[in-house]
């Protein structure tokens, strides 16, 4: 019978990636209720130190292929390793980074294993069926319309497999006291790819900043017109915040992906949240995450951006950020 509560940890050069750490706090709320073991798998090169930064984070059990090549970037190896594993381990659930890589990889494990797998969830809430039994209700915004879904992996299918976005969840305190079993699997072989990484690139990125500031300001298509954004960026200049957008913002170019709050962008935990020309949606409300204060501009008295801030106001956003520059 399938048991045990399993993460997937994503790493580079060495390092987890906080994505995967974020995890760890989703398990354990699991765990409440189904008193499951926590473990995680590490497939990697340079795995020493992705193993130790796990047991700092509490897992119980990390099961460990060690590679002579990085393979997360070569899908067809790196799935057919993950599943071999996922069947040896047999857990009722796994928990995956809403990652490109997290994505790419394990559309394909859920192919190999014949299981579900469901995208982009923002909450994980334990079920009980009559039998006394537990399952995943693994929920998410849907893209269409304004609306909250929930999923239930079909009962008998196991595993139970979820990607979770990144910034959902915070990531644990680390602890030196904290211990784990490593269990190093090396009768797993890693096969070869029909994929070969030629180079790889850094990029510029700028996420950091946005995540990590206490003040962002957030433009929706309303910024987009006369202007607008200018005045954002000189009113985020002068109050010291970071500045996020709606999907308009970034289709127009006027931000880069990477700010993109919503469901297909980032999750923020400023403590003050500045809404301009906003209108609302759930997929993007639902990359913000509490927030201490969230103010909402918009022209729109029935706007649902008002439904979810702490104070609105029913103005222009241009003559409200003129008169506020004016001081």
């Amino acid at each position: 019978m399938a048991n045990g509560i399993c993460i997937f940890a994503e790493n580079y050069n060495g390092k987890l990636e906080p994505a995967s750490a974020e995890l760890v706090s989703a398990a354990r709320l699991i765990q409440e209720t189904t008193k499951e073991e926590i473990s995680a798998i590490v497939a990697a090169k340079d795995c020493d130190t992705v193993v130790e930064e796990l047991k700092g984070l509490g897992v119980e059990k990390i099961y460990v292929v060690k590679t002579s090549r990085d393979i997360l970037l070569q899908d067809d190896a790196a799935s057919e390793v993950i599943a071999e594993m996922l069947r040896k381990i047999d857990p009722s659930s796994v928990l995956i980074p809403a990652t490109p890589t997290g994505r790419s990889i394990f559309s394909r494990v859920a192919m190999k294993l014949n299981c579900g797998l469901t995208a982009d969830c923002t909450e994980l809430l334990v079920g009980t069926r009559e039998d006394g039994s537990y399952y995943i209700k693994q929920n998410k915004p849907s893209f269409g319309e304004n609306v909250f879904v929930t999923i239930i992996t079909r009962e008998g299918y196991y595993p139970q497999m979820m990607t979770v976005r990144p910034g959902v969840y915070t990531a644990p305190e680390a602890s030196s006291e904290n211990s784990a079993e490593v269990v190093y699997m090396d009768d797993i072989a890693v096969p070869d790819s029909q994929i070969e990484v030629v180079e790889v690139l850094p990029t510029e990125d700028t996420t950091d900043s946005i995540l990590s500031s206490e003040i962002v300001v957030v433009g929706g298509r309303g910024v987009l017109e006369d202007d607008n954004f200018a005045l954002v960026k000189e009113f985020a200049d002068k109050i010291g915040a970071a500045i996020g957008g709606t999907r308009p913002m970034v289709d127009t170019e006027t931000i880069p992906f990477e700010h993109q709050i919503g469901q297909t962008g980032c999750t923020i935990r400023p403590k003050i949240c500045i809404s301009l020309g906003v209108s609302g949606a759930i997929q993007h409300t639902e990359g913000i995450k509490d927030t201490k204060l969230f103010v909402a501009v918009n022209t729109d008295p029935n706007a649902a951006i008002f439904k979810v801030a702490d104070y609105g106001m029913t103005a222009d956003l241009r003559a409200v950020l003129e008169n506020y520059l004016k001081l």
